[in-house]
């Protein structure tokens, strides 16, 4: 009885101070998920991705967790009243225990639109890249682009207008449609990139042909705003996706181009085919972000081998111990 006492205390031993391996990533959470970190430069806003509501914006930032194996964000809207909304498109998806940083800048809307008398009021928010450029909404005078943007008031309740104008001497003249009307209170952002006008070349060999022996490059890239450059000689910006430049094709062919823009690696590439006359000629450039500072996310738990061996030995042990208390 004794000996059968002491086998069983023995063995519960061994099972505490020997367990048997478990697999130590059980546990882990999102093992096939990534995060998006937006960071915001105004407190309490209001984050929403392909139109659904995902969090605010606290001291800074707001993580959200996104599948690496499911369907893909498409857009990021952040918004808060007093200040322009921010939209842009999602082009990156996070990969496994992964972060992918998304910056949106909201500027503060001007206090007299905020306060305008009656309280039925909303604003259109006029961006363009070019400062000075003069909008026009139907027709009628709007103000002048400054750091950026311009801010147009209007009445809820008012006639609606149907397009505007940005246009500046130098650059090609942007005409869009303007297809819904604020509501009091709110905002609605409208959008305008202008490219320099082509020059002419002057060519004495070809004085008679101006415009009739070009050819173009169309640049294509997947961040809009970028600028796109031709041997260092700026040539405008990417607008919906890609940048038409035209040249002549007795001109000095170009040898590089480059596209870049703030917050991204810039690219850099040869050119190595001219177009001839009414030719087209596409390249392309991917910009990648700008990695930022290191991201505290989450750390992978991985299965360990130790514990096997001690598991092993504690069953050698227990089928000895077995052994000899038999024979006695």
């Amino acid at each position: 009885m004794k000996r059968g006492y002491s086998f069983v205390l023995m063995l519960s031993l061994l099972l505490v101070i020997c367990p048997f391996p478990v697999s130590a990533d059980s546990g882990t959470i999102g093992g096939d998920s990534g995060w998006y970190v937006i960071h915001c430069n105004v407190y309490g806003s209001n984050v929403y991705m392909d139109d659904k509501f995902v969090g605010t914006v606290q001291m800074g930032t707001l993580t959200i967790l996104a599948s690496t194996t499911g369907t893909p964000y498409k857009t990021i809207r952040v918004q808060k009243y007093g200040y322009s909304t921010f939209v842009d498109s999602i082009t990156q998806v996070p990969g496994q225990g992964e972060s992918v940083d998304i910056y949106a800048t909201l500027n503060q809307l001007p206090v007299t639109t905020q306060t305008s008398v009656g309280g039925d009021m909303g604003w259109y928010v006029v961006h363009s890249n070019i400062d000075g450029a003069h909008v026009q909404f139907d027709g009628s005078d709007k103000g002048d682009i400054t750091q950026g943007v311009v801010y147009v008031p209007v009445y809820s309740t008012g006639t609606p207008y149907q397009g505007f104008t940005v246009e500046k001497e130098g650059f090609t003249t942007y005409k869009g449609t303007i297809s819904s009307v604020p509501g009091k209170g709110e905002s609605i952002d409208l959008y305008a990139t202008l490219n320099p006008v082509a020059t002419t070349i002057a060519t004495p060999a070809t004085p008679d042909t101006v415009g009739g022996d070009t050819g173009y490059y169309a640049v294509h890239s997947n961040v809009d705003g970028a600028d796109v450059s031709f041997d260092n000689d700026v040539k405008g910006q990417i607008y919906k996706g890609n940048l038409v430049v035209q040249v002549y094709v007795t001109g000095t062919p170009y040898k590089t181009f480059a596209v870049y823009k703030a917050g991204y690696i810039p690219f850099t590439g040869t050119i190595d085919q001219y177009p001839k006359k009414g030719e087209t000629i596409d390249l392309n450039a991917t910009l990648s972000p700008v990695a930022s500072g290191t991201t505290a996310v989450p750390a992978t738990t991985q299965k360990s081998p130790l514990p096997v061996v001690p598991g092993f030995l504690s069953i050698v042990f227990v089928a000895y111990v077995i052994a000899l208390g038999s024979r006695k």
